[in-house]
């Protein structure tokens, strides 16, 4: 993944390597899929995991060294590389792992080059995104054909979660269930309660080869008013206005400040930011909030505009992953938006 790219920044920083331990996003980034061992370097010569005897993976780019008395070892591995200033991904690092980097190189924080190199997504990224994006809207499909053998918001979850092994590789994180009154906590936890009449959030995505997805979508258990059903419109409408008005080089935050336009004297009742961009991880650049991030070409994020109004017990979020190409984008997650109702 972009390998070319980081010999550049090395170069142009004046690095030996670049130093990842396992935990990092970054390190499965690199490696093309999910691995929680060891730890990588990427050098201007060649690209290393320094790993145990007990694992020996193959991972196109990289050549595997292993080592039997780490301390020894990776001292050796140093000098031989001759890696005495070293990036480090600070944003994703524990303290004694700084501290013991600290003690063998001189340390550059290079977080930030490493999220921007994520944010436009190459091909074969972006093929994964669009797999993980339509497993997620089979489910959603499978949620409503199942609809009437659920009791509960954790029925729901369980689902979720069973489906997206069966379809997938997991969840890409907690699904959010909250039906009645609770959907007006945007981030509530399902619960074991008999579902309640009114709308219903259902926030979950899937994890396909490492990659993400996140869609949202609000249903309504029962029959809505009127005024429901046209605050529910309002939304969507807001939501297609972001989609449509999104383009390269567009500040963040000035499409965020534009969906609390849209809202107009309800913007009150959308308690956080317009989306954010999805990869390897769920919350990636760009934040389409209070950010001076701009949108790029071959970004993927999400507009996710919301409407939580404690008062009157409304909560309601629609969400669609989205793909910016040049002058197009395309809309990856394909479960229809229009109001569903089904029965209590």
């Amino acid at each position: 993944m972009k390998l070319p790219e980081v010999k550049k920044y090395l170069k142009k920083e004046k690095l030996d390597a670049i130093v990842l331990f396992n935990k990092s996003p970054n390190f499965n980034y690199f490696v093309g899929e999910e691995f929680e061992h060891g730890m990588m370097f990427l050098t201007k010569k060649g690209n290393y995991l320094f790993l145990s005897l007990l694992y020996s993976p193959k991972f196109s780019g990289f050549k595997v060294v292993h080592w039997n008395k780490f301390k020894e070892e990776f001292k050796a591995f140093a000098r031989k590389n001759r890696i005495k200033r070293a990036g480090i991904d600070n944003n994703n690092l524990l303290v004694k792992q700084k501290s013991f980097l600290r003690k063998h190189f001189e340390l550059a924080d290079c977080s930030e080059f490493l999220t921007d190199l994520r944010q436009s997504k190459t091909e074969d990224e972006i093929k994964r995104i669009k797999a993980a994006c339509k497993v997620t809207d089979k489910i959603f499909s499978l949620i409503l054909k199942n609809f009437s053998k659920f009791k509960t918001e954790k029925d729901i979850m369980t689902f979720i979660k069973i489906k997206a092994l069966e379809l997938a590789d997991g969840i890409s994180f907690e699904p959010i269930v909250a039906s009645g009154s609770n959907a007006v906590v945007a981030h509530h936890v399902p619960d074991a309660k008999q579902l309640k009449r009114g709308f219903m959030v259902l926030d979950f995505g899937v994890k396909y080869k490492g990659y993400l997805s996140d869609m949202t979508r609000t249903v309504y258990i029962g029959k809505p008013s009127e005024k429901e059903k046209a605050i529910y419109n309002k939304v969507l409408e807001i939501q297609e206005a972001c989609i449509a008005k999104a383009k390269i080089g567009l500040e963040a935050e000035k499409l965020y400040k534009h969906s609390l336009k849209l809202f107009g004297d309800d913007a009150k009742y959308f308690i956080h930011g317009l989306g954010h961009g999805i990869g390897v991880e769920i919350h990636e650049k760009p934040s389409l909030g209070k950010s001076k991030d701009a949108l790029v070409k071959n970004d993927v994020f999400t507009i996710e505009p919301g409407y939580y109004n404690q008062k009157t017990g409304i909560g309601i979020r629609i969400e669609d992953d989205v793909l910016l190409l040049g002058k197009k984008k395309e809309v990856l997650t394909k479960s229809s938006k229009k109001l569903i109702c089904v029965k209590p």
